[in-house]
């Protein structure tokens, strides 16, 4: 008793249950099971020891004075679908503001922060975490039943909409730890969005005549390669291949993977078995599987990808504030190029047939591995001496800090692509740029 009065007097000094806010539970005992809880409808920062209550199984108050809120039921559907052993229920403004601004996501994504190695089963910051977020509904057995499957899976709490957080944990301690720590996290991404406008300012760069574009990440989103585009050319390669194999182009291909196959030492790679017949379509399955960087392998995609943008199959996904962007770039005299890890004709079908047409008259260049790997800095002086600049008149845009390094080196601008959904976070040392309209280039 002396505990649970103690850390709901905590939260209640933080701000987290104003007035007679915020729901609080441990359990007692297991079977039958009870629960012990603050009563509804007062202050939780003076409850005392003794004024705390005992409710059943069905909710009912079994010992004490007062009334049994009636959120005791989604308390009694976190103990019975997580195991929880104490149930913290808080009204802090940055959870009463996300809860309802994610509502429609159906869940919040926390991502990137050291503060998440606070949760029971995290141990490194580069994790992600989504909190479910449901619709109020003062139909409590309703509540409870919809937030039941999601339960399991929840980082150790859920949101209901403009109404607060429920945190648990195995006991009173973890579940105050989990409150606090996801207290934090949710006033961080509070914060973050109230800082997102500054990143909208017009921003100005000199000295620049041509612009140098990643794709994944930069103007198209990661999902679509590794969710859309890896998974089509994997179901249709073994046939393509076969469909293509007496073509001298496809031969030579086949004998690149094949060169490539043979000098991998890595274990697994090794470990395939070599077909008689010469076919390398289980290396390619593992390549696609690892994202290992074959440029043969890429080239292979981009021919499966062109027959699935002709026939309607696909369409390049622009960030919406891309196209704008290139036109008005072009429009203003500046030089535009592609440096992307997938091949040519791959880059050139998306643009091709993007979702605001085909774009690829606004390019001037092209490149990929081909000129070189692109967390080096040599590939960027080629791709100068390519264009026929010097590397300070070009500015590079990409979501990879090991590539905008590399790109520096070489003595070109550089700036760090910020889109959500992208799995990198931290723009090391680069200016972050969250969308292209924001961009003013000046010669």
């Amino acid at each position: 008793r002396h505990a649970l009065v103690v850390t709901m007097a905590g939260l209640h000094a933080r701000g987290w249950c104003d007035g007679t806010g915020g729901n609080f539970s441990c359990v007692l005992q297991r079977q039958p099971l009870q629960l012990l809880m603050a009563p509804s409808g007062v202050d939780k920062g003076q409850v005392a020891p003794e004024a705390l209550i005992v409710v059943d199984a069905a909710g009912g108050v079994c010992q004490g004075d007062g009334r049994a809120s009636a959120e005791t039921l989604l308390h009694l559907a976190i103990v019975a679908g997580c195991g929880a052993g104490a149930v913290l229920h808080t009204h802090s403004q940055a959870a009463t503001l996300l809860s309802g601004w994610a509502l429609a996501a159906g869940q919040l994504e926390l991502r990137d922060l050291e503060m998440l190695k606070g949760l029971e089963g995290i141990r490194t910051h580069a994790s992600q975490v989504a909190i479910p977020v449901l619709a109020n509904d003062q139909d409590l057995q309703r509540l409870s039943a919809a937030a039941g499957p999601l339960l399991p899976s929840a980082p150790h709490g859920v949101l209901i909409a403009g109404h607060g957080l429920y945190a648990w944990g195995a006991d009173l301690a973890q579940a105050r730890r989990h409150v606090e720590i996801l207290e934090f996290l949710l006033e961080q991404r509070w914060r973050q969005l109230l800082l997102e406008p500054l990143a909208l300012q017009p921003r100005g760069i000199q000295g620049i005549t041509h612009v140098l574009l990643d794709i994944e990440g930069t103007t198209c989103p990661v999902s679509f390669v590794s969710e859309v585009l890896f998974p089509y050319a994997a179901q249709r390669l073994e046939q393509f291949l076969h469909d293509h194999a007496t073509e001298a182009e496809m031969q030579s291909l086949v004998a690149e993977v094949r060169e490539a196959w043979r000098r991998d030492t890595e274990a697994h790679a090794a470990g395939l078995i070599w077909s008689s017949d010469g076919t390398v379509v289980p290396y390619l399955h593992w390549l696609i599987q690892v994202d290992r960087k074959l440029t043969a392998l890429k080239d292979l995609q981009g021919r499966i990808w062109e027959a699935g943008y002709a026939n309607g199959e696909l369409v390049g996904p622009l960030f919406p504030d891309v196209p704008a962007a290139l036109r008005r770039w072009k429009r203003e005299g500046f030089t535009l190029g592609v440096y992307s890890s997938g091949s040519v004709p791959a880059q050139q079908l998306i643009y091709g047939h993007s979702n605001a047409g085909d774009l690829r008259p606004l390019f001037s260049h092209w490149f990929d591995t081909r000129i070189g790997l692109k967390q080096q800095a040599q590939s960027y002086q080629a791709i100068s001496d390519q264009m026929g600049v010097a590397p300070a008149k070009v500015l590079f845009i990409s979501d990879s800090v090991a590539e905008l390094e590399a790109a520096k080196a070489s003595g070109m601008a550089a700036l760090f692509s910020h889109r959500k959904g992208n799995p990198q976070d931290d723009s090391g040392s680069f200016e972050r740029i969250n969308e292209f309209s924001t961009l003013q280039l000046h010669p």
